[in-house]
């Protein structure tokens, strides 16, 4: 076989194995409907955090477990999503940085050990150490804004960060914000600035839902669920 040919084979082994790798690592008709609402909930997020917060430098939350991720990982993939609208809607100068907060010892020594309510959505509130949310918030302490794509920890509300005196405030997606405890705990947080803003749910169409000080007390008081009570 001639040099030629031998460069011919290969091109086209090349182009078959991208074809096979792209067939079986797009997302279904049904997640790509799913990731662009995503994107789009997240824009919507990155907008408000512009609007109230004009040039804030942005440190996002992001699932641990994904760290190692493979590019074809449903979670990792809906993550992206978040963080391409967030980017968007914050505008394409801002300065947006990733990190991954770790897991609690407990967890790392004895996984068994911790108990994460089946009706929680954000389940890493129960497995994230919510002192290394704090640690990472320091490391970066020109964000004054912090997404999380996680949820809250549990315990946030006992450190530095959470106090009224700190300048940081918080923007979440789909929260289970009885972490904080009551309803009451909740609207406090916005009255004190720690909550600027939540992308919530609505139970039975999916849609996200912008909640912030505005809306917070109607949301609670019509929709709950979105705030995860």
């Amino acid at each position: 076989m001639s040099r030629k040919e031998v460069i011919g084979w290969a091109l086209t082994l090349s182009i078959g194995f991208a074809a096979a790798f792209f067939f079986f690592t797009r997302p279904s008709k049904a997640t790509s409907v799913a990731l662009t609402a995503r994107e789009r909930s997240m824009q919507a997020l990155g907008q408000e955090i512009a609007k109230s917060r004009p040039g804030a430098k942005v440190l996002v939350l992001m699932n641990p477990f994904t760290k190692q991720s493979g590019f074809g990982d449903e979670k990792a993939q809906f993550q992206d999503a978040g963080v391409r609208g967030l980017r968007r809607g914050l505008g394409g100068r801002a300065e947006v940085t990733p990190v991954f907060p770790a897991l609690r010892q407990e967890y790392l020594q004895n996984p068994s050990s911790l108990v994460i309510p089946s009706e929680s959505r954000t389940p890493l509130s129960f497995l994230v150490d919510a002192r290394s949310v704090e640690q990472l918030a320091n490391q970066h302490s020109n964000a004054t804004v912090i997404v999380s794509l996680i949820g809250l920890p549990i315990g946030i509300d006992s450190l530095k960060l959470w106090q009224k005196s700190d300048p940081r405030s918080f923007a979440l997606l789909l929260p289970d914000l009885k972490v904080l405890g009551r309803p009451e705990d909740t609207l406090l947080a916005f009255d004190n600035g720690k909550l600027l803003a939540i992308i919530g749910e609505e139970a039975n169409a999916g849609d996200g839902l912008l909640i912030t000080k505005g809306n917070a007390r109607e949301m609670l008081r019509t929709k709950p669920q979105a705030l995860g009570f």
